[in-house]
């Protein structure tokens, strides 16, 4: 027997940028936000300097006079938002094998969008309902809410 009641889906909205993330939550379709979590990644508000030097090692061509740089360096803001957007993505698949993720909205940054998309495995891409390229991080739930679908599937 199928049930009359409709039952809705479970949703999470992330709305990210390189320095944070919130997680929301809906209870019907044309609901409220209810924000879940917040996660922060502060090593991305500061500049690369601050975070430190990632020089290369050197070492002596024999076939040449002086030293040379192993590898290129590695700016560490970029390792810092890369490593926040694989920690995302580890944590959207958590909820999705905990069965309290079956669709999800992505808002964020285009560039941060870009960067979690890469780490996404493809069962939680396979979820993503709509992903919206604006960084809203700093809106309060209630103004999230009006840059969303009126409807959320």
């Amino acid at each position: 027997m199928v049930s009359p009641h409709f039952t809705m889906p479970k949703v999470q909205i992330l709305v990210a940028n390189a320095a944070q993330a919130r997680f929301f939550t809906v209870d019907s379709p044309t609901g409220d936000l209810h924000e879940l979590s917040v996660d922060v990644n502060p090593d991305a508000r500061l500049r690369s300097e601050e975070l430190g030097t990632d020089r290369p090692g050197r070492f002596v061509d024999s076939s040449a006079y002086g030293r040379s740089a192993a590898e290129d360096p590695t700016d560490l803001k970029d390792v810092t938002i890369e490593r926040f957007a694989r920690q995302l993505s580890e944590k959207l698949d958590l909820e999705r094998t905990q069965g309290r993720l079956e669709r999800l909205y992505l808002v964020s940054s285009p560039p941060f969008l870009g960067e979690l998309r890469k780490h996404l495995n493809d069962n939680v891409k396979r979820l993503i309902v709509d992903e919206i390229g604006k960084d809203y991080g700093q809106l309060a739930a209630r103004e999230l809410r009006k840059q969303l679908p009126e409807r959320l599937k």
